[in-house]
This record gives structure tokens, C-alpha cells and sequence, in this order.
């Protein structure tokens, strides 16, 4: 019998020490949402500097919804699909260099219960070997931690799919 409380008593204890973690973030849970969940443009210029909700038939821009108490910054990045577990769409090719895209802001302070939206912009140079391609890269969108203390970050990733 004594075996079998002590396995109990152990097995009470790994579960507050899983779960605590979750304590510790209290009533702002981490938690985020984005829109749109994937962005295709066509008949991108080369050369020309231009906002991505002009291009996009949605007409819209990045949406970033904080969905905790309290404030969060969450930073934007552009990854190739190399650096990522994606895969290729058919007939696309990994962005060349991902400082073709880019967001207006980088960090982006979002108070809690709050929405920011974000324009990106996209860049192709003109050059030749760019004409009438089709390529592929992941924006990502992750939560920085507001303490050391903090246990999780949470990230979002969409894919972006356009042609020249």
C-alpha cells in the first residue's frame, strides 16, 4: 500500500510541475491570431517598391490580433522555405533573398484585447532572370517575452506565393 501512495504522491507532483508553468501566466494566457492565413499576388512589378494590399485581391494588410490581457510585442520576419519545414507549392521556387519583403514595422506593440494591422511591402529587382517566375516564403509572427520569466512565445507562420 505504501508503494502505491508514494507512486500516487509522484505522479501528483510531475503533474504540478507540468502544469505550473500554466499558473504562472495567470489570467493572460498567451494568445495571438492573424489574417489572412496566405497571401498570392500576381503580375508583380520588377523594380518597384510597392504595398502588398495593393497587389492582393483581398486589398488588405497583415492582422495581428493580441488575443491576452496584456500587452505583447510580436516581431515579423520573412523566411525562405529552406529555412522552414514548408514545402513548395508546385512550380514555385524559394524566394532568392527575403529582403524583398518587408513589414512597416518590424516589432509591433500590440496593447491586450487588441488588433494592429501592418502593410507589407515587396520589392523584385528588375532584373531579367526574375521575369515571369513564381515564388514562395513564410512570414512569421512571434510573440516576445515580456519577462525572463515568461515560460512560452507563440508564432504564427502564412505563407507567401507570387509571380512576376
Amino acid at each position: 500500500m505504501r508503494g502505491v501512495n508514494n507512486f500516487i504522491l509522484g505522479l501528483g507532483i510531475a503533474a504540478g510541475l507540468i502544469v505550473s508553468p500554466l499558473f504562472v501566466l495567470g489570467a493572460h494566457a498567451l494568445g495571438m491570431e492573424v489574417d489572412p492565413v496566405e497571401i498570392n499576388l500576381k503580375d508583380v512589378p520588377l523594380g518597384e517598391k510597392i504595398a502588398i494590399s495593393v497587389l492582393s485581391e483581398e486589398k488588405m494588410k497583415l492582422t495581428i490580433q493580441n488575443k491576452s490581457a496584456i500587452a505583447y510585442t510580436y516581431t515579423i520576419d520573412i523566411l525562405p522555405i529552406s529555412e522552414t519545414r514548408g514545402a513548395l507549392k508546385n512550380g514555385y521556387t524559394n524566394i532568392p533573398d527575403t529582403s524583398w519583403i518587408w513589414p512597416e514595422e518590424k516589432d509591433v506593440l500590440i496593447q491586450g484585447d487588441s488588433v494592429k494591422e501592418v502593410e507589407l511591402f515587396l520589392e523584385v529587382p528588375d532584373e531579367e532572370n526574375y521575369k515571369h517566375k513564381n515564388f514562395q516564403a513564410e512570414i512569421e509572427i512571434k510573440s516576445k517575452k515580456n519577462s525572463p520569466e515568461e515560460v512560452f512565445v507563440v508564432a504564427v507562420r502564412l505563407k507567401i506565393f507570387f509571380s512576376t
